[in-house]
C-alpha cells in the first residue's frame, strides 16, 4: 500500500545455493532448501486490530527546531508514528515472524525468498526520509540483503540502524543515497533513528528466515509459501512488545505472544480479525 507514510516495504533475498555440496551446508546452518523439501507449501494471513481505547499518540517533538518547516504535514506537526491506528482500529505495524527456535530452526526456505529484485524496480528495499518521517516506518530485512537508505527531504539527515548485531550511522545530505548491507541475523526488531532531528525513529527486523510479515494500514499481514507442517508464528509491536493479549479465536497466545499453526500444501491460513487491547499498548 503507497501512501504517504504507507508500508513501501519491497523483499529481496540472497542468491540461492544450488550445487549438491552446498545443500548439506544449509541443512548443517539451520535452513534447508527447497531443493531437500518435498512437501508443499501455503499462506497465512490475518488481520490485527485494537480492541478499547489505546493511548493517544503525542504530537513529534519538533519544537522550534530550525528544519521544523520541512517537517510539517499539512502545515502542522503530526503525530507520533510509533501507534498508527486506523479508523476501524486497524493496527499498523505489527511484526508477525515465524519462531526460529525449535520447530522454526530447521525450515525449509522456499525458492521464490531467493529471488533479486531489479535494481531500477520498486522492489528494491530502501528507508526513506520524508517530511523528517522514516519511510516505511517498520521494515523487514533479510541478513546479507543490501537496503538503499534514501533522503527526499532538503534538509540533510541521519539514518541510524542499531539492533542488537548490526550498527549502521550514515549521513544523508538532501537528495542524497546510500547502499549499506545488515549481515546479521537477530531475532527481534531493532532502532532507525536520526540524531539530528531526535523524534524521527522507526523499527527494522534482520533476520535470515524470511517468514515474516508486517501489518498494513488496514491492520492485514500475508506471508507465502510457508512450508507446509506445524509451526510458531510470534506478534510483535514496538508499543506492545510480545503481543501476549492478542486475541486470536481458536488458538492460545502465550506470555511470548506465540501461537502455534498448521500449514496445508497449498492452502490458505486465515486467522481472521484478531484483536490486541488498546491498554497494552502503553510500552
Amino acid at each position: 500500500m503507497k501512501s504517504f507514510f504507507g508500508q513501501f516495504v519491497r523483499i529481496t533475498h540472497s542468491p540461492a545455493v544450488v550445487v549438491v555440496a552446498a545443500v548439506w551446508m544449509l541443512v548443517a546452518g539451520g535452513q534447508v532448501s527447497a531443493a531437500v523439501f518435498d512437501d508443499g507449501w501455503g499462506t497465512l494471513k490475518g488481520q490485527i486490530v485494537v480492541a478499547g481505547d489505546a493511548p493517544e499518540s503525542p504530537i513529534e517533538n519538533v519544537d522550534d527546531h530550525p528544519d521544523k518547516a520541512m517537517c510539517l504535514v499539512d502545515g502542522v506537526v503530526p503525530p507520533d508514528d510509533n501507534l498508527v491506528i486506523g479508523e476501524d482500529g486497524q493496527l499498523r505495524d505489527v511484526f508477525v515472524m515465524m519462531v526460529t527456535k525449535g520447530k522454526g530452526e530447521n525450515a525449509p526456505i522456499h525458492a521464490s525468498y531467493d529471488e533479486e529484485a531489479d535494481e531500477d524496480s520498486d522492489d528494491v528495499l530502501a528507508i526513506d526520509n520524508v517530511a523528517c518521517r522514516f519511510v516505511p516506518h517498520a521494515l523487514y530485512v533479510r541478513a546479507g540483503q543490501s537496503v538503499k537508505l534514501k533522503n527526499s527531504d532538503t534538509v540533510g539527515h541521519n539514518c541510524h540502524i542499531i539492533t542488537f548485531t548490526n550498527e549502521h550511522n550514515v549521513n544523508l545530505p538532501a537528495g542524497g543515497d546510500v547502499d549499506i548491507v545488515l549481515e546479521n541475523s537477530h531475532k527481534t526488531p531493532g532502532q532507525v533513528k536520526c540524531d539530528i532531528h531526535k523524534w524521527m525513529d522507526g523499527v527494522i527486523l534482520v533476520r535470515d528466515n524470511p517468514y515474516v510479515a508486517i501489518t498494513d494500514e488496514e491492520g492485514n499481514f500475508e506471508i507465502q509459501n510457508v512450508p507446509e507442517g506445524e509451526w510458531e508464528f510470534q506478534f510483535w509491536h514496538k508499543k506492545g512488545a510480545y503481543l501476549k493479549k492478542l486475541k486470536v479465536e481458536g488458538y492460545k497466545v502465550s506470555r511470548k505472544g506465540i501461537i502455534d499453526v498448521n500449514i496445508e500444501a497449498d492452502g490458505e491460513l486465515d486467522l481472521g480479525k484478531m484483536e490486541v487491547p488498546g491498554d497494552s499498548l502503553n510500552k
